[in-house]
């Protein structure tokens, strides 16, 4: 597999976090009206959803970014990835003098996007639980 297939198709996947992020915006959305109309079971539930929110918005952030930096990889990984890092370390956002390989970065940015995943998951659960205990009459 080449440097440039594997940063195509990394942005591609990190491409999905868009609509986790848009999933949880509109989880937020409900949770939060949920909150105003729900009884004190329901809107403890309502309240833990929208908690979930603000980290979700974190992840959905990172995710998009490496998604940009994938795609700008694609063009050519090897020079790409040196002028990536030394701008990253010149604006400070990277510690590391360490070289990383692109399985490397792929990696970590895959491990971000199911952590994004997995967070909405946590809302998308709770979010859930609260809208069963109001229609309950919790």
């Amino acid at each position: 597999m080449t440097p440039e297939f594997e940063c195509r198709v990394t942005s591609s996947l990190l491409d999905s976090g868009r609509m986790l992020a848009n999933a949880s915006h509109c989880a937020a959305v409900i949770a939060g009206i949920g909150t105003i109309w729900a009884h004190s079971a329901a809107r403890l539930a309502f309240a833990s959803s929208i908690l979930c929110w603000p980290v979700g918005c974190y992840l959905g952030v990172r995710v998009a970014i490496d998604r940009a930096f994938f795609r700008e990889l694609a063009g050519g990984p090897a020079d790409g990835c040196r002028k990536l890092d030394d701008l990253l370390r010149g604006w400070r956002f990277l510690r590391t003098g360490k070289e990383r390989t692109i399985p490397e970065r792929s990696n970590g940015a895959l491990k971000l996007w199911k952590l994004q995943a997995a967070m909405i998951a946590v809302q998308m659960a709770t979010l859930a639980v609260g809208m069963i205990l109001q229609a309950a009459g919790m």
